[in-house]
């Protein structure tokens, strides 16, 4: 019985060997040379494996490392006098032997571009040493204290204040100090505090995500509490939150967070006839996707014959903006070290005036006041 086993699995070995032969001599390639072909791409795909590994690792080094403070100013040193990248090689050494020439040239552009990125540097340390102790000093002499007189005798000595203001508000990491959602918020109070101190009817904010809009009861809640600790429990001053992108309204009266776009309330319309402020909470949406919206809608309507074309005008096109999105403010404050609008909308800016404050990254009074001194010299020639 074995000897019959091993002899039919010899058989059907031989077999496979002879199919195996017949395939490769009509293709005219022996088993052989498959077979070196085979192990010659397995030896190339090795080899290429650990190429790339290597100059992985080399990639995933750090200039600074950790080694030492030796080793790094080694490698900054040596970085300097010979190009360690192979494009740069290839740019300025066009020989694999570096010439003493070459090598000079190398060294003396790479000299004076360092030295200028020295000086900049310098001098871009010094200047932000400079803008960070002046608003370090003025919010020392111009502190409010959560005093609404305080604040109120810094405005009244003011030629005009804007009716309509606006503010520009980063969304920061949970991480960072005073960021997250309730930092957001805390931020949005405390403008509107310092508004109906002011005597500032209307505001907006703008952040770009739209983080407000989702958090309209945290909000309230903050702006609620901020107004208590300004104005105390028995003048807490009304406030509506709109939401002109979804056309809705929440309203502040005695801190309840109402929705006046919901009829059946028990409330007469006249509850809600006056405020101390209107905040209206924008983003993005609110920008230039709203223009196409708008365009589409009336490009549709005349299409169907609804809307004449000669009704389609500029006065007409500002009147549905302003109906979407809300009136143009007279002032936009940006809380950042820098000039981003981040998409704000465009239609509303014709007239604006604009302030921020180099190397300021946080919302502070003295920010507020000072851009409210700055629109106060401005004047504003319509239609010149």
């Amino acid at each position: 019985m074995p000897d019959v086993n091993i002899g039919t699995k010899v058989e059907k070995v031989t077999d496979m060997g002879k199919e195996s032969e017949s395939e490769s001599s009509a293709t005219g390639v022996s088993n052989e040379q498959v077979l070196e072909q085979t192990q010659a791409r397995i030896r190339k795909s090795k080899e290429l494996n650990k190429g790339l590994k290597r100059t992985e690792d080399k990639q995933s080094l750090p200039v600074y490392t950790k080694d030492s403070f030796l080793q790094s100013f080694n490698n900054m040193v040596r970085a300097l006098i010979s190009p360690q990248d192979e494009e740069v090689r290839k740019r300025w050494f066009k020989n694999d032997n570096e010439s003493t020439l070459e090598l000079a040239f190398f060294y003396f552009y790479r000299s004076i571009l360092t030295i200028f990125y020295l000086i900049y540097s310098i001098y871009a340390l010094f200047e932000y040493a400079i803008n960070r102790g002046k608003l370090r000093f003025l919010s020392i002499a111009y502190r409010s204290n959560d005093d609404p007189s305080v604040i109120n005798a810094d405005i009244n000595k003011l030629p005009k204040i804007p009716q309509k203001l606006s503010v520009i508000l980063n969304y920061k990491s949970e991480q960072e100090e005073g960021g997250g959602i309730d930092g957001l918020c805390n931020d949005g109070a405390s403008i509107a505090a310092w508004c109906v101190s002011s005597g500032i009817p209307s505001i907006s904010i703008y952040e770009v995500n739209g983080v407000l809009k989702k958090s309209v009861s945290e909000l309230s809640r903050a702006i609620f509490e901020k107004f208590e600790s300004y104005f105390g429990t028995e003048n807490i001053p009304n406030f509506l939150i709109k939401i002109p992108h979804l056309n809705l309204s929440y309203s502040g009266i005695d801190g309840v967070l109402i929705d006046n776009s919901v009829k059946g309330t028990g409330r007469d319309k006249d509850d809600f006839a006056e405020y101390d402020i209107e905040i209206s909470l924008i983003s993005k949406v609110d920008g230039r996707s709203t223009i196409v919206e708008l365009t589409k809608v009336m490009a549709q309507l005349a299409k169907n014959g609804e809307l004449k074309k000669s009704d389609i005008t500029i006065k007409f096109l500002d009147h549905e903006l302003r109906q979407l999105i809300g009136e143009e403010p007279d002032l936009i404050i940006l809380f950042q070290p820098y000039l981003d609008l981040q998409g704000y909308p465009p239609w509303h800016i014709r007239l604006s005036e604009m302030y921020w404050e180099p190397d300021n990254d946080s919302v502070s009074y003295v920010i507020f006041l000072r851009a409210l001194q700055k629109y106060s010299t401005c004047k504003v020639n319509v239609g010149r």
